[in-house]
């Protein structure tokens, strides 16, 4: 937690009754997201047009001849800007968040996009962005929203890894 401000760790630090998922929540309802700078990461942009060697395309080719999308996840996906980005790459996008308030704001973000997330490469396509509600450090999210736990291709964690020492 020491990349937050001293406000927001001492929350976390001095949790007396409370889960921290619960501080979350109420950071969210409140406002205080310093970490929310409204656009999505540019070092995962970077990645994605830079580490195509690495990383490939959004698209698997599968036996028999088909295709499919690769599932990419973002846990504790904030407003959900890095999940439009990885869909304008051709992934299908999963945003996982705890906070309903968080979740109300994805969807804010969603409806500037409409249906249509436009495509980095027109080949491609553009994938589909979907937002989820659960404890990314729990697996009952995952059959709630009819997907298999080793269904992601690539998850994308740019925050929720510092948490585990903090819960419960």
């Amino acid at each position: 937690m020491s990349n937050l401000n001293p406000g927001l760790s001492e929350r976390f630090l001095n949790l007396k009754d409370k889960r921290p998922i619960e501080v979350w929540e109420e950071l969210w309802q409140e406002e205080k997201t310093p970490w929310d700078r409204g656009v999505h990461n540019p070092a995962l942009e970077d990645a994605l047009e830079e580490k195509s060697d690495i990383l490939g395309n959004a698209i698997i080719k599968i036996e028999g001849g088909g295709k499919r999308r690769k599932k990419a996840l973002v846990p504790g996906c904030g407003r959900g800007v890095d999940c439009f980005l990885l869909a304008s790459f051709g992934y299908d996008a999963y945003g996982l968040e705890y906070s309903t308030t968080a979740l109300e704001e994805c969807q804010k973000e969603a409806e500037k996009y409409g249906d249509l997330v436009k495509p980095r490469d027109e080949e491609i396509g553009s994938g589909k962005v979907a937002f989820l509600q659960g404890d990314f450090f729990k697996s009952d999210w995952v059959e709630k929203a009819g997907l298999e736990e080793s269904c992601f291709d690539l998850i994308y964690d740019y925050t929720v890894s510092c948490l585990r020492d903090y819960e419960d």
